[in-house]
């Protein structure tokens, strides 16, 4: 049985998810201190965070895994597997385009079924020139309590996400959040 093609609340039921309060919570200070603490707007790999992208796309069959990191201005790719071309090379996307910006708003999973028929993404130029047309992320929340960004899986089909797929990613979120969370640890612990 197909589900409908929304995010795990829809935002059209939710008053409070206005693009205001979306760009309230994705530019809190005290958020992007928190990515700026943990080092997640630099250009550094992290092996581990990579390995994490490429078994989250392999475990759902799809050709893309990112780790976002969702700034003010932009959405930086800590980890990517499956990029090619401009996105790859900018290792990013403007925050207007960042579907992880959703789950950052709302702390909760955002899924697209199919992004060419969604309410809030079908107009996106990451669908329209860039072909995306499935992509499911949970969000990435710190031990202070803020949404970073996401671990998602993405693809250029339209296919549905069923509670086992969500179930996998969060488990693979967890895993990104850890390691995220161990540069605190280690930044800390440093002389």
């Amino acid at each position: 049985m197909s589900q409908p093609d929304t995010p795990a609340h829809d935002p059209h039921d939710v008053p409070s998810l206005s693009e205001a309060n979306i760009d309230a919570t994705i530019r809190q200070q005290d958020r992007l201190q928190d990515i700026a603490d943990l080092g997640l707007a630099t250009a550094e790999t992290d092996a581990i965070l990579q390995e994490i992208c490429t078994q989250a796309a392999e475990a759902l069959s799809l050709p893309i895994g990112l780790v976002t990191v969702v700034l003010d201005e932009a959405q930086h790719f800590a980890a990517q597997h499956g990029l090619g071309g401009w996105m790859d090379e900018a290792s990013g996307t403007p925050v207007e385009w960042a579907f992880c910006r959703y789950s950052v708003a709302t702390g909760e999973a955002f899924v697209v079924q199919d992004a060419s028929t969604h309410p809030l993404v079908k107009h996106n130029p990451l669908v329209t020139a860039d072909g995306l047309r499935c992509y499911a992320g949970i969000p990435l929340i710190s031990s202070r309590g803020f949404a970073l960004g996401s671990l998602c899986v993405a693809g250029t089909e339209a296919r549905e996400f069923s509670p086992a797929d969500l179930d996998q990613l969060r488990a693979f979120a967890a895993t990104a959040i850890a390691r995220i969370e161990s540069r605190r640890r280690s930044s800390a612990g440093a002389p």
